[in-house]
Formats: structure tokens, C-alpha cells, sequence
């Protein structure tokens, strides 16, 4: 039976810490009274709200059941542990996306100075999340889900996004994979997806990023 290689969500974690830690500058850049970089901006802030949580609840679902089931002596302790660094995130990760809508809303300096302060607490908890779940969590994916559990549970992460985002979610993590990880992501998608949605997704995502970052 061919088991999970879960190498694909350190992927996910590189294009997370990179958009997220780049949230504060990008928040605080943006010239006072500009209601149409407010809201590119806000729109971001959605995007990648959307991407954390699916992200977050496909692993709820489908993942610490399993590892519960599986190996309950290894892992109990840390997907407790997991479980309480999602509610902390998630709680942090409404208060910015209410945050951009506040401020898309009405563009007021008050607003954007505290969102650029929600997006900075968010960080240090995110970080901290995902550099346990690669070092802890991910060996134990590959040793206890079988690779048809660990696709599903990706399908199920990226099935949350509206499928207007999915290529730009795509040509994000394109972005920030260098060749090892290019060949896990080839690896876990179907052929003709790697064929003809991987282009669409990079030019997808340079015209996003032009949009949103200048570049």
C-alpha cells in the first residue's frame, strides 16, 4: 500500500509564512484615502483567510481522526496541542478579516493602523503552528495515512477556495517552490492538471501579485 508523503504541505507553509508575513508593510503602504488600494488589498486579506482556514479545517477533519485512531499513544498529546494553536489562530485570523472589512468599509487610518496590528499578532502563533507540524505531524502522516487519505485531504483544502481563486492559490505556490518541492506537487496532481492548469496558474498569479504586491 503506498503510503502519504505530505512533503506538499511544507509547500503550502512556505507560500503561508512568505503572503502572511508580508500582511503588515502591505497594510501600512497603503496611501491614505486610496478606497481602490483599500480594497485590493482587503481582498487579499480574504484570500488568504480563506486558504488558512480550508487549510486548517481539512487537517480537523481528515487528518487528526486518523492519527487519533492509528497511533492514540503518539499523538494525542499533540493534536491537542494542534487543535488549541488553530482556535488561537482562527480567532486571530477572524479579527483581520473583519478588520479589512472595517476598513474597507470606511478607509479610515484608525482602521488600517489596527489591522496592520492584527495581521502582526497573527504571526508569531502561525510560525510557531507551522514549524511544529512539519518537525512532529508530518512524519507521522507518512507513516500512518495512506497516499488516497492524504490527496483527499489536500482536495479537501483546496475544495474550500471559490474556484475563481484556485488558480492564483495554484501559481502562489508555484511561486515559492524551488525544484524539489515543483516534483512533490507534480507528483500529487493528475497529469493533464500539471499540464495545462500549472501554466494558468503562474500567469494567474503574476498578474495577482503585479496587482497586489507592485511585482
Amino acid at each position: 500500500m503506498k503510503m502519504a508523503d505530505s512533503r506538499d504541505m511544507i509547500l503550502a507553509h512556505h507560500a503561508l509564512r512568505h503572503e502572511f508575513g508580508a500582511l503588515p508593510a502591505l497594510i501600512r503602504d497603503v496611501p491614505a484615502g486610496d478606497a481602490g488600494r483599500v480594497a485590493t488589498v482587503a481582498d487579499h486579506i480574504q484570500m488568504l483567510g480563506d486558504m488558512l482556514h480550508g487549510h486548517h479545517a481539512s487537517e480537523d477533519d481528515h487528518v487528526w481522526p486518523k492519527l487519533l485512531e492509528r497511533c492514540p499513544g503518539q499523538v494525542q498529546p499533540l493534536v491537542e496541542t494542534m487543535e488549541a494553536q488553530h482556535e488561537r489562530i482562527d480567532r486571530d485570523l477572524r479579527e483581520l478579516t473583519a478588520g479589512a472589512r472595517r476598513w474597507r468599509a470606511g478607509a479610515s487610518a484608525t482602521e488600517q493602523d489596527a489591522l496592520a496590528s492584527s495581521a502582526e499578532r497573527l504571526l508569531p502563533p502561525l510560525r510557531e503552528h507551522l514549524a511544529l507540524e512539519e518537525a512532529e505531524i508530518l512524519p507521522l502522516i507518512d507513516q500512518y495515512l495512506t497516499d488516497a487519505e492524504w490527496r483527499a485531504t489536500v482536495s479537501a483544502s483546496t475544495g474550500k477556495l471559490p474556484l475563481t481563486k484556485a488558480p492564483v492559490a495554484m501559481g502562489m505556490l508555484l511561486k515559492h517552490a524551488d525544484a524539489e518541492m515543483l516534483q512533490v506537487m507534480r507528483a500529487a496532481v493528475p497529469k493533464v492538471f500539471w499540464i495545462v492548469f500549472r501554466p494558468l496558474g503562474a500567469r494567474a498569479y503574476r498578474r495577482y501579485a503585479e496587482r497586489v504586491h507592485g511585482h
